[in-house]
């Protein structure tokens, strides 16, 4: 795709400076086979070719990027698969597992031009097959360009994060998407991210701030069942659970 490649982003309804929640492939290549990583990512859109985003420096995810400088963000309708990406190795069920192979599929970019000394670590042809979820609706792919480490804080406390420049690349929308989360789904995204920061507040051994999270998620769980019928939200929630029984043994 040519440089001066324009994106309709509000065809997949990115808006500049919002905050959204999708899942982010990386991917790591150890003796020539490639080896795709999924996580929930929190990124924000500042201008049509510049998106930030923010992994904590120990991930699987981060030290992708250092190495390929290659992301790939996945749109995608079912909550489920955000905690089947997000919650995963020793603590996560060993009935479920992390996402594998069969849940990617490869889209074929070529690296003519400006892209081609990123790539040639990877590749010696013209184009490179970089995964993607097969269940997603659209993916935007990305280089890193620069990075910076920063001190963040919220209600849970302070924590150092990698912030990230991507420029898009490249984008494929491949079938349209009207879906509107609804308030199971959202509860179930955020009960996602406060296991995964439950795991962080662990690691410090912050007695206070293990509480004040396992608290506010016992009442998404509670809020999540009330709602009842939503299929993929309860699946995600069953799969929180195991997470969770995982980081307390």
């Amino acid at each position: 795709m040519p440089s001066n490649f324009q994106i309709d982003f509000t065809s997949i309804g990115l808006k500049k400076n919002y905050l959204y929640e999708v899942l982010a492939t990386t991917f790591s290549i150890e003796k020539n086979l490639m080896f795709p990583n999924t996580a929930c990512m929190g990124v924000r859109l500042l201008d049509k070719k510049l998106i930030k985003i923010w992994p904590y420096p120990n991930t699987t995810t981060y030290k992708n990027i250092e190495s390929s400088k290659f992301l790939i963000i996945n749109f995608i309708d079912d909550v489920y698969l955000y905690a089947l990406s997000s919650l995963k190795g020793s603590f996560a069920s060993k009935s479920v597992g992390a996402l594998s192979e069969k849940y990617y599929n490869y889209y074929t970019l070529g690296v003519n031009g400006e892209y081609k000394d990123y790539a040639k670590r990877i590749t010696s042809t013209d184009s490179i097959q970089l995964p993607y979820l097969k269940q997603a609706w659209a993916i935007i792919i990305c280089i890193a360009t620069d990075k910076k480490e920063i001190l963040k804080e919220d209600d849970f406390g302070k924590v150092n994060l990698m912030e990230i420049n991507l420029s898009v690349i490249s984008y494929e929308k491949f079938k349209e998407s009207f879906k509107l989360y609804n308030r199971a789904e959202n509860l179930t995204l955020e009960t996602i991210l406060l296991a995964t920061k439950l795991n962080v507040a662990i690691e410090k051994e912050n007695e206070a701030l293990i509480k004040t999270i396992k608290r506010k998620i016992e009442e998404n769980f509670n809020e999540v069942k009330r709602f009842g019928r939503n299929v993929s939200a309860l699946k995600a929630i069953e799969h929180i659970k195991d997470y969770l029984k995982g980081l307390e043994t």
